[in-house]
């Protein structure tokens, strides 16, 4: 199997993960205006637990199988990859069925506990969905342990595809039942994606792996269940945090005398969060193929390399970052009127204020995706458990206290704080890590110079009148002047500029000399 570069693997995985999200974001959008509001706050209810589930038993299994892949495949272990394919599988498996059949049996409790009965049905839906990623999941980490990302982001596309088509005909059908069952219809097409996405990754390793496959097991030291569990705990806050928001903010929110609250709950984790999500796959594109990629490095202690990969990591991912954060920032009420004109002018103003409001997000939790995994790829997966768990307890504690008070409003800062403290903890982390970079903060410092200036051609957008003018004025003026300065201010070399799209002749250029500027080193 021919092995992809590590910025062509990114990139390659990043606009694969990229179309999969503007698909999930069509998809979000259209389920909006089939469901209604009070139908997307169902919808989300749902997935907090769902999340939970598959951190607990899924979510560490591609990481952990691609570092040891990685990791054997540099020692030259062919067959002690075989051995760590046996065992993951055996896991995933077991897995996964425990995983769907624990849902199903505690679908009335949690429906009960979330004051919506017959959400019960939903959970029955989305379980068969587990044992699909599980499996799924240790056939992704072995393509990304032998450096082949592209497999992994198809498959992202072929999982979104068919539950955008099958969703939202689904949704629409079962709608003549009542809101539950129209709900229960979209989460049964979660599922069905998901058994695609799975079959699409087991055919293409039975293709890619016929010679693999020949190499006769042999004993590893390396124990999977040992590589799993800090990966998985460090990846669990997240959706433990979702999970007590998903069964806690609604009810604070009733207790403050919100009486739309199961509503209001759905705007920010459906229309809001679903926007806000959709720049970060470039960062977590980077943060999945850094993985393997600083494993191998460090069993070869290529230090130097080290600190370059992860320094590009972060400035790439935060250049990414700042135009989305601008247009979410600057153009909320437009691109609100825009995509939900289904929505009511209450719902619409509030959604957009949570937009503007959430916009920071964007950058934290790229910034947040990157440093997670750096620190994991260099095995210190136990400060980001730490880190993360101290930000999501702080988070939940500021909406106990204000939420009842001033509504979901408070949720959206609370989330800012959670993200602003984990992200600063974990750079912290990797700054005593790795050392000072000197080149890497007077890089940063030159993006935020040119997103100041992208700001404020974005923000003299916003007075345009015209929703789809104004978003379509802010992108081009914006993503314009915010382009010139970059390259102006020659924030990029040659190997940075190559992990982004359409940069690969403006990479030659810079090593030639035309820029009359040597490639920066660490």
């Amino acid at each position: 199997m021919k092995k992809q570069t590590f910025a062509k693997g990114a990139l390659a995985l990043a606009v694969c993960s990229i179309i999969a999200k503007g698909l999930g974001g069509v998809y979000r959008i259209s389920l909006t205006s089939v469901l209604g509001a009070e139908g997307i706050g169902y919808y989300q209810l749902v997935f907090p637990f769902f999340s939970l589930v598959l951190a607990l038993l899924a979510s560490g299994v591609p990481v952990t199988v691609s570092r040891l892949v990685s990791g054997e495949l540099s020692a030259d272990n062919t067959g002690g990859v075989r051995t760590l394919l046996q065992r993951s599988l055996a896991y995933a498996l077991a897995a996964g069925l425990l995983g769907g059949v624990m849902t199903i049996a505690l679908s009335r409790l949690l429906a009960g506990i979330q004051s919506t009965d017959g959400v019960y049905i939903c959970y029955v839906a989305i379980a068969p969905a587990i044992v699909f990623v599980t499996l799924a999941g240790v056939y992704k980490g072995w393509f990304l342990g032998n450096g082949n990302m592209t497999t992994v982001g198809v498959s992202q596309v072929a999982e979104v595809t068919v539950k955008l088509a099958f969703g939202l005909f689904a949704a629409t059908y079962f709608s003549r039942y009542g809101i539950m069952q129209s709900v229960a219809g979209a989460l049964l097409a979660v599922s069905l994606g998901e058994f695609v996405g799975f079959l699409y990754v087991f055919v293409r390793y039975l293709f890619a792996s016929k010679d693999f496959r020949r190499v006769m097991p042999t004993p590893v030291d390396r124990r999977f269940f040992k590589s799993l569990l800090p990966v998985t705990l460090s990846g669990l806050v997240f959706p433990v945090v979702a999970f007590i928001d998903s069964v806690s903010i609604v009810n604070l929110l009733e207790y403050g005398g919100d009486v739309r609250a199961v509503t209001h709950y759905g705007l920010l984790t459906g229309p809001v969060n679903s926007l806000i999500n959709m720049p970060i796959v470039f960062a977590m594109s980077v943060a999945v193929a850094i993985v393997p990629a600083l494993a191998g490095l460090l069993a070869n202690y290529e230090v130097v390399s080290i600190k370059r990969r992860t320094a590009t990591s972060v400035k790439v991912c935060f250049i990414i970052a700042f135009p989305f954060f601008a247009g979410c920032a600057f153009l909320a009420p437009k691109i609100v009127s825009l995509l939900y004109p289904a929505l009511s002018s209450s719902d619409k103003s509030l959604t957009a204020t949570l937009m503007a409001i959430s916009a920071i997000d964007i950058l934290l939790l790229s910034l947040l995706e990157v440093f997670n995994a750096v620190l994991t790829g260099l095995g210190r997966s136990k400060p980001v458990l730490v880190n993360v768990a101290t930000a999501g307890s702080i988070k939940i504690l500021l909406q106990v206290l204000f939420a009842p008070r001033f509504g979901i409003v408070a949720c959206a800062f609370a989330t800012i704080v959670f993200y602003s403290v984990a992200m600063f903890a974990n750079a912290y982390v990797y700054n005593n890590l790795v050392g000072k970079n000197t080149i890497l903060a007077k890089s940063i410092a030159k993006v935020l110079f040119a997103g100041v200036i992208m700001c404020v051609t974005v923000f003299a957008c916003s007075f345009i009148s015209d929703p789809l003018i104004a978003v379509i004025a802010g992108a081009l003026a914006g993503g314009a002047v915010y382009i010139a300065a970059i390259i102006f201010l020659r924030t990029l070399d040659s190997d940075e500029l190559r992990l982004l799209p359409f940069c690969k002749k403006l990479a030659a250029r810079v090593d030639r000399g035309i820029h009359g500027k040597e490639k920066n080193t660490i």
